[in-house]
């Protein structure tokens, strides 16, 4: 091989060499680009994944006040039906009550039978007769008198 031709080799070795090293290098930048989009997405991604939290508490706060609302109106809502109903429930036991006892007088009164008004009347002059009663049963006092004492000295006497 003479001068030349080792030059010529040399270049010639040279040229693919820096050809295949531009283009290694080349590929290296473009997955080195790669990863760096790869970051950048990332970067990007966590900043919208952040944003998107923030926001999802927002609008799950803003639901658990909305509820929350809700409930204790309907809760109010609740509490007033029921307050009516039981109002409803109490009127409407009073009216039967009334209704039956009226029913009852009157078919009482048909069969001859005293009603409660009668027998109440009937009570009430019991009472009062026993009043009297007991105010002629007392006993009054009774007052020691001189019989008496010569009376119980004679039964001693005949005793003894």
């Amino acid at each position: 091989m003479t001068a030349a031709s080792a030059t010529e080799t040399r270049d010639s070795e040279s040229k693919p060499r820096s050809v295949v090293e531009s283009a290694v290098e080349k590929a290296h930048k473009v997955a080195l680009a790669g990863v760096g989009v790869a970051g950048e997405a990332a970067d990007a991604g966590a900043k919208v994944f952040d944003r998107l939290v923030a926001r999802g508490e927002k609008v799950e706060s803003q639901g658990r006040e909305s509820l929350s609302d809700w409930r204790d109106k309907a809760e109010e809502k609740v509490q007033q039906v029921r307050t009516a109903a039981e109002k409803g429930i109490e009127q409407t036991k009073t009216k039967a009550r009334t209704g039956i006892d009226e029913h009852l007088e009157r078919r009482l009164e048909k069969l001859g039978i005293p009603g409660k008004a009668d027998l109440e009347a009937v009570v009430e002059r019991l009472s009062a007769i026993e009043a009297r009663l007991d105010a002629l049963e007392k006993p009054k006092p009774r007052r020691r008198t001189a019989k008496r004492k010569a009376t119980k000295k004679k039964a001693s006497a005949k005793a003894g």
